[in-house]
């Protein structure tokens, strides 16, 4: 507390109030301004009252001098003008200010409970208007503070009573998709369908007491090439009802359709679970049972399977040498983009067409660091790049060195279980093996198993 002899020197009457002083219990003072006769009803109807809390007369004057209006409405006296009156730092004068009285504005009350709003600062209030400054923008509030903070408590626990029985529904709707999901027998599943599954719950490290699957965001291991083919793979198995959300999903990756009520699951966000087996196989029986099944591949699902890896592989390579290259447009990899890759894919091998796009992505950087395109030209010209160099090249059939496989570490778990566990063929398979190769290829392996001796 400051004493009245550190700047009693500096004590001036002020000028434009004349107060009444009544002493309450607990020190408490209660002034209330009496008008001049020079200001108007306006000006008179936007004075702040205050509200004296000590009986110190020093940090009183400079209280009502602080919060004075002249008769235009202003502030009497600028803040440099009591601060060197007073001989205080800033910090000082507003904690004295702060802590000797309480300023009301009756002009403006609550709508609830119809008490003055309350203001701490010259700052926080505007009286040529009669208007409080918000975040920095003028406001006729309707609430005062402690009304405004129940409010919002209600409104908050109005949300939560709503988002409560949101899980409710949600909950009460995925346990019907549960009860009415039929066993499945996984030793009857397609020759594709144990493959993605098979890729999937490797990828996602299940194992015998895992009994969900956790969501493609938070998987450390890729599981196909892309993120695009990763979410088509999880779809297709949702559609083909092997997986089912998890109860214990979390709400914000479920969607509910209260008139339908159709569950959504966020493909990437969401937990899965496998569907029961009709023969109450467990999780490590149903992985050992996709595994032996992957050993008698079909040919034509082989076909489907490494069009599905071999197209993906390409988009993943060909993004990676648009972003070397800063060729960065959203839409770089486009539907024209990519029938090229699938035209070409028929006589190519994955390796090869890695070349392919290396040097056509490469030759497309040069036109564009020369400057005599636009960018917009050079990405217009990628498709018709991509084809002239492999017409030129398959046109004299010339050999197209391909690129090699990539680490384990980088590839994708759908790529191994195609090249290694499907095609048996490994590297070769990725760097000689062609789309229209493939049916011959494996059925030239299935020969070979069942001419085999069986020990």
């Amino acid at each position: 507390m400051i004493s009245s002899s550190d700047y009693s020197h500096h004590l001036r009457k002020p000028s434009l109030w004349d107060a009444q002083v009544e002493f309450q219990p607990g020190g408490v003072v209660a002034l209330g301004p009496v008008s001049c006769s020079s200001r108007t009803e306006m000006i008179e109807d936007r004075k702040p009252l205050v509200c004296l809390l000590t009986d110190n007369d020093i940090h009183n004057t400079f209280c009502l001098r602080y919060w004075a209006l002249d008769s235009t409405g202003k502030w009497n006296e600028p803040f440099d003008v009591l601060l060197s009156d007073s001989g205080l730092s800033r910090g000082e004068m507003m904690y004295m200010l702060k802590s000797a009285c309480r300023v009301y504005l009756p002009r403006l009350r609550c709508e609830t409970c119809g008490n003055p709003f309350q203001v701490g600062t010259r700052t926080e209030y505007l009286p040529l208007t009669g208007l409080l400054t918000r975040s920095g923008r003028r406001s006729r509030p309707r609430l005062c503070t402690s009304c405004g903070a129940a409010a919002l408590a209600a409104d908050r626990e109005a949300d939560l009573f709503a988002l409560q029985q949101h899980r409710d529904r949600v909950a009460g709707a995925l346990q019907r998709l549960h009860e009415k999901a039929k066993p499945v027998d996984y030793a009857k599943l397609s020759y594709v369908q144990s493959c993605l599954l098979y890729a999937a719950l490797v990828a996602a490290n299940v194992g015998q007491d895992d009994l969900v699957i956790r969501p493609l965001v938070s998987q450390t291991e890729p599981l196909a090439p892309t993120v695009e083919l990763s979410d088509g793979i999880y779809t297709r198995l949702y559609a083909d009802k092997l997986l089912l959300p998890a109860l214990s999903s979390y709400p914000h990756a479920l969607s509910l359709n209260e008139e339908t009520g159709v569950v959504t699951l966020g493909v990437r966000t969401g937990t899965w679970t496998l569907t029961d087996d009709s023969t109450r196989r467990s999780t490590d029986e149903i992985l050992s049972v996709l595994f032996q099944r992957l050993e008698h591949p079909e040919p034509q699902a082989a076909k489907e399977l490494w069009y599905l890896v071999a197209e993906d592989e390409c988009r993943r390579y060909f993004v990676s040498q648009c972003e070397r290259y800063r060729f960065i447009d959203p839409g770089i990899y486009s539907s024209k983009v990519a029938a090229t890759f699938r035209d070409y894919l028929d006589r190519c091998s994955i390796g090869q067409m890695w070349n392919i796009i290396y040097y056509a992505i490469k030759n497309l950087a040069a036109l564009a660091q020369e400057g005599t395109y636009t960018r917009q030209h050079i990405y217009n010209m990628i498709p018709g790049s991509i084809r002239r160099y492999a017409e030129y090249r398959l046109a004299k059939d010339e050999p197209i060195r391909p690129w090699r496989r990539p680490s384990p570490a980088t590839e994708s778990w759908i790529t191994s279980v195609l090249l290694d566990k499907v095609l048996k063929g490994g590297d070769i398979s990725f760097e000689t093996l062609t789309g229209q190769d493939v049916v011959g290829h494996v059925e030239r392996m299935l020969d070979g198993l069942s001419e085999a001796p069986r020990m």
